[in-house]
């Protein structure tokens, strides 16, 4: 024979349960912690501002049109790594830059330093990026 089921009697919830919990607005809150709100807020920007550029890196360097471009006199090396898929002793060996290096110099004064135009800069990097990739491109 089974035992006998016996059931838990729960409380039903007070009939005046809305009047009991207090409606408040976040302004007052707002007003008497403005620097925890604001700090919120701008933290929050930032995260967003910083989420918002790796997304926009992201499409733009999966875009083939974006790749393995011929490089302009106002790119970067940093540009020029994302654009051929470098990593950076390549780039710092291919345009002769020193490894502690935190200048942000442009192709066109690394072509000028080289002695080189930008279509040999461009062959130049176009030849390294294939044998990095291990083959032509």
């Amino acid at each position: 024979m089974r035992p006998a089921r016996h059931r838990v009697a729960t409380p039903d919830p007070p009939a005046n349960l809305g009047a009991k919990i207090k409606k408040t607005s976040l302004i007052p809150f707002a007003k008497t912690h403005w620097p925890v709100v604001l700090i919120l807020l701008g933290s929050t920007l930032t995260a967003l501002w910083f989420a918002g550029t790796f997304v926009l890196d992201v499409l733009y360097f999966n875009d083939p049109q974006n790749k393995d471009v011929a490089l302009k006199p106002w790119m970067t090396p940093r540009y020029v790594g994302m654009s051929y898929d470098l990593p950076r002793p390549v780039i710092l060996e291919l345009f002769d830059l020193p490894d502690d290096t935190r200048e942000r110099p442009r192709m066109g004064a690394v072509a000028d330093t080289l002695g080189l135009t930008l279509d040999e800069l461009t062959a130049r990097v176009r030849q390294a990026a294939a044998e990095h990739r291990g083959g032509d491109l």
